[in-house]
Order: structure tokens, then C-alpha cells, then sequence
């Protein structure tokens, strides 16, 4: 049996609200921590916790400890004596934000606090706010002055597939670009389609978002909805959305020299393809012909092919220029020819049993 550890005098001070004590070590630098050129809040103060139904003791510093216990007025004063960190990278702001203190935060940001302003930093702090977001969130982000218009694309995203309305409605109002991308995940029309929230995708389209921008696999807010099994969504986009013609996706197809039995299998199907004899993937189901688009890989533009599959992430793709299927691994970049159409359809589960496998000809 491990021995409970004993608790330092910070520790006793702040449980029994004894704010003279801690000034004293406060002042006598007791409780720092200090190694070469460091010098920071010693995290000697132990708290135990239940992780897996087992008691372990995790060790934090007199202000995580203050923070924890609610000790405002401690907490405060060793942000007087500038023992916090209150930078750009440190946590403490956002510890205030977990615990809903915004009269603390307002105290740290009157004290010289600050949050990052990159694209990374907005999103962590929206974030953040999403969980706890109430009616002085908008005063406190106006008087941050972050550059949201230019870049809360990302946090925009996030908002809407988490279908926070209110961080939505703020970032909107800020100039935030309704049909911002997150890194090839899609808009956020398209993010909140993935979800199934239909009345966020309603919201989002009443104010100029674009039901035709696909992500990085060729799905468009349609598409996404339907493979992730939201059909209310999905048929509620169908009914707005603007209709791709079959003499459109004719001209698409031309465009990218598809042959012709390509073109017309895409027409008459059928769209799922089984081959159950097969060890890795079971069944890959084809878009539909006009919902098949473009997609843009290492400068090069495709036909997406693919629109679910039983378990990887299989991307298949009509290359123009070599007449050819292809196969896409993005989190490996794997980017290889398969066959073409006429050996590929012959025998599909084999060439992409194989391809899934990284095995080319």
C-alpha cells in the first residue's frame, strides 16, 4: 500500500483559506521552484484522483490548487505577486474558462493576460468557449481584438459541427467567411451536414453557405450527410440544393476523357460492389453518376469515385491524362495507378484488396 503523500503548507493554507499564509510564502519565495535560469510555482501539492477505479495522486502547483478549490481570493493574489504565467502559451486562462470564471478571467486580462493570435490559438480558445458559452462571451472576445475575420475559418468549423449556434452566430457576425475550409475536412455547411444537424446546415445556408464545395474526398454537404447515415439531413439538402444535370455531368465527363462504358456504368450501376471472397474490404459503394465530382490532389485534378466503403477510407480516383483508376492513401500519401476501367470493373475487389494493401502492378 503506498503511503498517502503529506500535504505542504501551500496546500494546508489553501484548504483552509488562510490568505496572509500564502502571502507570506508568496513572499518569501517558498513557494517557487527554481533551476538554472526557471523559476516557476512548485507543483509539490498532491490531489487524489480515481482513474480506472484505482486511487492515484496527481501533483499540481498553489495556483491549479487555489483554482481547483475556488480560493478566488488566493488565486488572485499570486497573480498580484505575477507568479502566474499569464502568456499567449500558458493554460491558466483557459483553466479559468473550464471552470466558468469569468469574473477571474476579467481579472487576468485587466493584469496583462494573453491569448495567442494564430489560427491554432483561435481555435483552441473558441473551443474552450463553446462548452461554457454564455451572454458575456461576445464583450469578452470583442475586447481581445483577435483577428477572427481573417482567421477563425477553422474555429467556424468546429462550431458548426459541434452545432454550437451561438459561437456560430458571433463568428458570422465578425466576418468570418460562411464558407470557410478546415484543412480539406469541408466547410462548415458541410461539417454540420456530416453531423446530421439539420437545422445548423438551414442556418448556415439562410446566410450565404455554398451546398456545392466538396472536402477532400469529393463529398458535398449532400454526400456527407448521406454516408454518415443522416438522411433527414441529407434529404433536406437534396430539396435546396442546386440540381447537377445529367447533360452537366456528360460535359464533367468529356472533360476528363472518361470512356464511354465508364460513363454509362455510372449510370445503370450497379453502385455497390461486393466481394465478400475477399480478406480486406468487403464492399465499396460507388457515387451515384451526378453526384461523382471534381477533387484537386498535388496540383492535379480528379474524379472522386468513392463514396463509402466498409472500412478504410478508400479513395478511388479518375485520373485523366493515363486513362486510369487510382488509388489514394492521404495519411500516408500513397498515390498510385490501379487499372484501367475495363480491368478494373472486371475485377474490382481484387484491385482494391490490393491497393489497400499498397500492392501495384
Amino acid at each position: 500500500m503506498h503511503k498517502k503523500p503529506s500535504m505542504p503548507p501551500a496546500g494546508e493554507a489553501i484548504l483552509a483559506g488562510d490568505l496572509e499564509a500564502m502571502r507570506r510564502m508568496a513572499e518569501d519565495g517558498s513557494l517557487l521552484f527554481r533551476k538554472g535560469k526557471t523559476v516557476e510555482l512548485r507543483r509539490n501539492i498532491p490531489t487524489m484522483v480515481k482513474l480506472d477505479g484505482k486511487e492515484i495522486t496527481t501533483y499540481s502547483d498553489a495556483f491549479g490548487f487555489a483554482l481547483s478549490h475556488d480560493q478566488t481570493e488566493i488565486v488572485k493574489m499570486l497573480i498580484d505577486y505575477h507568479l502566474v504565467d499569464l502568456g499567449p502559451k500558458s493554460d491558466a486562462l483557459y483553466m479559468a474558462i473550464r471552470r466558468n470564471n469569468f469574473a477571474l478571467l476579467d481579472y487576468m486580462l485587466d493584469h496583462g493576460g494573453q491569448f495567442g493570435r494564430e489560427e491554432r490559438d483561435i481555435t483552441r480558445l473558441l473551443l474552450n468557449l463553446s462548452d461554457v458559452w454564455n451572454e458575456d462571451c461576445p464583450a469578452m472576445l470583442d475586447r481581445l481584438g483577435l483577428p477572427l475575420r481573417e482567421r477563425g475559418g477553422t474555429a467556424l468549423c468546429h462550431a458548426a459541427s459541434d452545432n454550437h449556434r451561438a459561437v456560430v452566430t458571433y463568428l458570422l457576425g465578425a466576418g468570418v467567411d460562411v464558407n470557410s475550409q478546415n484543412d480539406g475536412q469541408g466547410t462548415p455547411v458541410l461539417r454540420a451536414a456530416a453531423e446530421g444537424h439539420t437545422e445548423m446546415v438551414r442556418f448556415l445556408v439562410e446566410r450565404g453557405a455554398d451546398l456545392t464545395i466538396t472536402n477532400e474526398y469529393g463529398y458535398r454537404p449532400y454526400t456527407a450527410a448521406r454516408v454518415n447515415g443522416h438522411m433527414k439531413t441529407a434529404q433536406y439538402i437534396q430539396s435546396i440544393e442546386p440540381a447537377v444535370t445529367e447533360a452537366e455531368q456528360d460535359a464533367l465527363f468529356a472533360r476528363y476523357h472518361v470512356p464511354a462504358e465508364m460513363r454509362d456504368y455510372f449510370k445503370t450501376g450497379p453502385l455497390r460492389l461486393e466481394f465478400p471472397e475477399e480478406k480486406e474490404l468487403g464492399w465499396v459503394r460507388l457515387f451515384a453518376y451526378t453526384d461523382v465530382a471534381e477533387i484537386s490532389y498535388r496540383g492535379q485534378r480528379l474524379l472522386s469515385l468513392v463514396e463509402d466503403s466498409e472500412d478504410f477510407d478508400v479513395m478511388l480516383l479518375w485520373e485523366p491524362e493515363s486513362q486510369k483508376v487510382w488509388f489514394l492513401d492521404l495519411e500516408h500519401d500513397i498515390f498510385h495507378a490501379v487499372a484501367c476501367w475495363e480491368d478494373f470493373i472486371r475485377t474490382p475487389g481484387y484491385y482494391i484488396n490490393r491497393a489497400v494493401m499498397w500492392e501495384f502492378d
